[in-house]
């Protein structure tokens, strides 16, 4: 009789591979992918000369001519009459009001001691990613809740369905819009589009990609280049940004996008303590305890409400299966 062979191998159970051949972990622990908010990069108007400290702070916003001012200005003079003098308008307040945000996490000696990898180093990238993205939604916040939405096709939001997309002809509108009101633009002479990346996908093959001038083309001052900066189309230098405000509110559940257009002087800022990485003290009994946490002291706030734009409209994408 044939008798078969006994292998000294992985598969076989039990034996030496039991115990001397495990499963391994990687050492190097790396960070999940995020990328960091860029609202901020468009708020631009700071207080700047507050009399004192205050649980808020009102700025003045001087107000121009009327149409009605010039109509009125536009009858000749008599000669031998003096003008009617009439009062400056009157200037419009926006009070920002600062209030505190923050968040800590608390980390133990006893978990120090035994982690194969640092926990001090993430404690604060994981602070920072927090506190970037809190920070990006009070902007978001203050945007939406000074503007009014205008949607794709002029209709409800809970009425859009993934064919109601951006596309080159809003943009355009929305620019000629800007323009009429005399809205001043940032650099490049363009406004700023922060968009969401599944609403620049629509834009871009929408429109011919000839007509998009890409960031390093605009000159050699590379640094008002954005973060998340796509190109320039039709007077608009996209932002792309996946922490653009989005929702299920449209037809059938379907995913709605905010867009924002915003020009210089849109969006105002009132900052008592920025962003900064706070280390607690040790103050147990035996010192086992360690806190690591954020701190932001501001307030945001639309400014000027005609140099910001904000458009809903849903994306292709939420219909697309192979997406």
């Amino acid at each position: 009789m044939e008798v078969s062979d006994v292998y000294t191998s992985i598969t076989t159970q039990p034996g030496i591979a039991t115990e001397l051949v495990q499963d391994v972990w990687d050492l190097a622990v790396k960070t999940a992918l995020r990328e960091l908010p860029t609202a901020r990069d468009f708020v631009d108007v700071t207080p700047e000369r507050p009399m004192s400290r205050g649980s808020s702070i009102t700025m003045e916003k001087y107000e121009w001519a009327t149409d009605a001012d010039v109509e009125a200005a536009l009858t000749p003079l008599d000669e031998e009459a003096d003008v009617d003098a009439h009062k400056l308008p009157k200037p419009t307040p926006v009070t920002l009001t600062p209030d505190e945000f923050g968040a800590a996490v608390v980390r133990t000696r006893k978990l120090d001691s035994r982690t194969f990898a640092p926990v001090d180093a993430y404690s604060v990238r994981y602070l920072a990613d927090q506190a970037n993205r809190v920070v990006d939604a009070l902007v978001q916040n203050a945007m939406i809740a000074g503007t009014t939405a205008t949607t794709v096709d002029g209709g409800p939001v809970n009425a859009l369905t993934p064919a109601d997309v951006l596309t080159d002809s809003i943009i355009r509108r929305t620019v000629t819009r800007l323009r009429t009101d005399s809205v001043p633009t940032w650099y490049a002479d363009a406004y700023a589009g922060l968009v969401h990346p599944h609403v620049i996908l629509d834009l871009r093959e929408d429109t011919d990609p000839a007509g998009w001038y890409i960031p390093n083309a605009y000159g050699a001052d590379q640094s008002r280049i954005w973060n998340g900066e796509v190109g320039k189309f039709e007077g608009v230098r996209f932002v792309e940004n996946s922490l653009v405000r989005h929702s299920d509110d449209g037809a059938n559940d379907a995913e709605v996008y905010n867009s924002y257009f915003i020009g210089r002087g849109a969006l105002a800022k009132h900052i008592i303590q920025d962003v900064n990485v706070v280390i607690g003290p040790q103050i147990d009994k035996l010192r086992r305890f360690h806190t690591v946490g954020w701190l932001f002291d501001g307030d945001f706030k639309v400014y000027e409400p005609k140099a910001l734009r904000r458009i809903v409209s849903s994306s292709s994408l939420e219909g697309d299966i192979s997406s």
